[in-house]
């Protein structure tokens, strides 16, 4: 099966890296031709060469456009004529419909988020054997991605996509035999399986291939002059072990020309970007080469790191179609080696969130986090400081930071009865947090009903004012106990265009139940206590406004 280059879905929050698969197409005239320029990414010439022959009922060319109208490539975005072509392209059986049609019912993207019709759709293309929809599969089972969690499954269809020489799956099953999860440690298996996956511009098997070579495992003699290369491709991807491991070479002069200026060069980017777990160690060793150079080789070099920018690989923009929701472990002993998020213009958004253990965990949606090249947190009683991504669950919007923070206490979930219609519950955040004081801004107002949008039984829907800046933040009972997750509110105006009314305080929260649930997957420690006292608003605002947290995502 021919690839498709990858194209970017900046906001979606489950992306696979996806190729404009080809499949097997009628020839019909004027589709070799769009065929050509969908492959050339020529989106314009496609969409004239596909729109009359989708109107005609070819599906492969529905398929396509409806892609691309979907994608907004070629300068148009239609969501509305998008899924009417890529349904009726799915209904007569393409494949490539059926995964894009997966992935809108899995990112509620112009159709309501619906996991369950989201393996359906992409089940039946799995079992035409399209890559993409097997790495889909794939991802969802293997991270627990809105349904039960399955490693063993995963591998099964990471395996089939692999089969198809999938990049995404290679790499996947690269890390995975690399370090013995979810199948045996194999580093002989785990070579074969990254070598086409580096070929193909992934950034984590370029580091496996680097550190293979570096140290000599997987079956390779050791040569630096060849882990060089990989590292290098990996770092100009902006992976920050790849960039600190090319800077130790060049500061040894091993594998490539012996320069301080480019090894504290490379050092200082992957201590910028490190995990949690290395950014000591890698801005310890950084400083440590700063000390040999003059102070205005320092500052030169400091502004070259800060113009920096990632590069994708050949042929692949930076951004991908399904971002998994858990990072996997990296050889030898690191961790978190996924790529950082692409590079964007610089914006800033805030959110909520709130402590959840006793080692500083803290918990928020999943969407206050996408797309950030940095998070900074600042809790009322404690200066800001700069956390991780510890795990993200974008299909439920769910994410949890991992911090320093050690507070003498932490936000407590509700244990006994379940919440009822009518129950009034208070809403701590930061909303509009450039217009407002960062003071914890506190609201009240009552569940209205025990079910969110359209019924979605993972919501309540609440009457305490939300505004924009308030999502990830706590929903607290009476008791000043953790009852949900503030997630988002009801676009009035879009309401009050197609009804005429004006909605009034249509807000929703992630019950607690599905909050608890994943921290326990994610082997998070939290408390819980009973809801016997009826506290007033303001001495639940005092008690929880201590473990709520104001959140800055920088997208540079």
């Amino acid at each position: 099966m021919t690839q498709r280059p990858r194209m970017a879905r900046p906001l979606a929050p489950f992306a696979l890296a996806a190729f404009l698969a080809l499949g097997a197409v009628p020839a019909l005239a004027g589709y070799d031709e769009g065929l050509t320029a969908y492959q050339k990414r020529d989106w314009t010439s496609a969409i004239r060469e596909f729109r009359p022959l989708a109107t005609q009922g070819n599906a492969a060319a529905q398929a396509r456009l409806g892609h691309m109208l979907f994608e907004g490539l070629g300068g148009t975005r239609d969501d509305v004529e998008a899924l009417k072509l890529l349904n009726a392209a799915a209904a007569s059986g393409d494949s490539l419909a059926q995964y894009w049609l997966g992935s809108a019912y899995f990112n509620g993207r112009a159709v309501p988020k619906d996991i369950s019709q989201a393996l359906v759709w992409f089940g039946r293309s799995a079992d035409k054997g399209q890559p993409e929809a097997l790495h889909a599969m794939g991802e969802i089972h293997f991270n627990g991605l809105g349904i039960n969690k399955d490693e063993g499954r995963g591998i099964e269809y990471f395996k089939r996509g692999a089969e198809k020489d999938w990049p995404p799956s290679l790499d996947r099953l690269a890390q995975y035999s690399w370090d013995g999860r979810a199948m045996p440690t194999d580093k002989v298996k785990a070579l074969e399986y990254a070598r086409p996956a580096a070929e193909a511009g992934r950034p984590v098997a370029q580091f496996i291939v680097g550190v293979a070579y570096l140290l000599g495992q997987g079956g390779v003699e050791k040569d630096a002059a060849k882990a060089a290369p990989w590292f290098r491709k990996a770092a100009d991807q902006g992976h920050p072990q790849s960039q600190h491991n090319l800077g130790v070479m060049y500061l040894n002069g091993s594998g490539v020309p012996k320069s301080q200026a480019e090894g504290y060069f490379w050092m200082a980017l992957g201590a910028e970007r490190a995990p949690a777990n290395l950014k000591a160690n890698y801005e310890k060793e950084r400083d440590a080469a700063g000390t040999r150079l003059s102070p205005a080789e320092l500052e030169a070099l400091r502004g070259r790191v800060a113009l920096w920018r990632p590069n994708a690989a050949p042929g692949q923009p930076s951004a991908q179609v399904v971002s998994p929701a858990s990072r996997a472990p990296m050889p030898p002993g690191q961790q978190s080696a996924t790529t950082p998020p692409p590079a964007t213009s610089g914006k800033i958004s805030s959110g909520s969130g709130f402590v959840v253990s006793a080692d500083g965990v803290v918990m928020t949606n999943a969407h206050v986090v996408e797309q950030c090249r940095s998070i900074t947190i600042k809790p009322q009683d404690a200066p800001a400081q700069v956390v991780s991504l510890k795990a993200k669950d974008s299909a439920n919007d769910m994410a949890l930071l991992k911090t320093s923070l050690r507070l003498p206490e932490v936000a407590r979930f509700r244990q006994d009865r379940p919440l009822r219609s009518g129950d009034e519950v208070v809403v701590i955040g930061f909303p509009l947090s450039s217009l407002l004081s960062r003071e914890p801004n506190v609201t009240a107002g009552v569940v209205s009903a025990l079910n969110g949008m359209r019924g979605d039984p993972r919501h309540y829907q609440i009457t305490a004012p939300v505004q924009k800046g308030n999502s990830g933040g706590p929903l607290i009972d009476m008791s000043g106990n953790i009852v949900g997750i503030v997630t988002s509110k009801l676009n009035a105006m879009k309401i009050a265009d197609k009804t005429g009314d004006l909605p009034q305080n249509i807000n929703f929260a992630i019950k607690a139940d599905l909050a608890r649930s994943y921290l326990d997957s994610n082997g998070v420690s939290y408390q819980t206590a009973e809801s016997s006292a009826q506290l007033s608003v303001a001495d639940v605002g005092e008690r929880i406004k201590r473990v709520t947290v104001f959140i800055e995502c920088r997208m540079e």
